[in-house]
């Protein structure tokens, strides 16, 4: 999330320009196609297995869905609530980046991009702003998890990784580095930082211990 000058009127209602729209809809596709990619093989283009790659695409579509476009929906909705006008643009190195590492590491490097904002919001209006995208994450996470258990062996794979991308988006993006949501969390208010990683960790540990990713 950062701060840019559309040079136009802020709306007072949402909006969503061509531009936008465009920049959601790449960085949606090329975030499924990454983590797809991740999910379809091992180190390297020689291991993936393309025979799971249809299933593995389909997990990522519904897990991206509401790991990262609700992620950034709650921060411009909320930013607009505030009074400002946000935007999400996509970052193209970033998301030729999350590629990079899917196909060559096997796992997911993700910068897809940001919400922009432009107007005069508060410290903690931006602290709140921040924090409503990972917590999208954690709320997703949190519901699916269970349903990995009670679930029809197909539809509880695709609750674990849906749960699992959500987890994994929920820690990224609160780290404290950068441009990430948690280095704004964390300026606005250090205990709602702390509470928000702390079950982030918390949500994402099962995942490696069930071995998911």
């Amino acid at each position: 999330m950062g701060y840019y000058d559309f040079g136009e009127p802020i709306p007072k209602k949402i909006h969503f320009s061509k531009k936008e729209i465009q920049d959601l809809l790449m960085a949606t596709l090329a975030i499924a196609v990454a983590f797809a990619i991740a999910l379809s093989g091992g180190i390297g283009i020689a291991y993936i297995d393309w025979s799971a790659f249809p299933l593995a695409f389909l997990i990522s579509i519904l897990a991206i869905g509401s790991g990262f476009i609700l992620h950034e929906l709650g921060h411009k909705f909320l930013a607009i609530r505030y009074g400002a006008w946000a935007e999400f643009r996509a970052w193209i190195w970033g998301l030729m980046m999350a590629l990079m590492f899917a196909v060559l590491m096997g796992f997911v490097f993700a910068a897809p991009g940001a919400v922009y904002i432009a107007g005069n919001i508060t410290k903690e209006q931006n602290g709140k702003v921040s924090a409503m995208g990972p917590s999208i994450n954690l709320s997703f996470a949190a519901i699916f998890f269970p349903l990995t258990f009670i679930t029809t062996s197909t539809i509880s794979l695709i609750c674990a990784y849906i749960y699992y991308i959500n987890a994994f988006l929920g820690v990224f993006n609160l780290l404290p580095f950068g441009p990430l949501d948690g280095t704004k969390v964390l300026r606005w208010n250090v205990p709602v930082f702390i509470g928000l990683f702390g079950a982030a960790i918390a949500l994402l540990v099962p995942a490696f211990l069930l071995g998911i990713p």
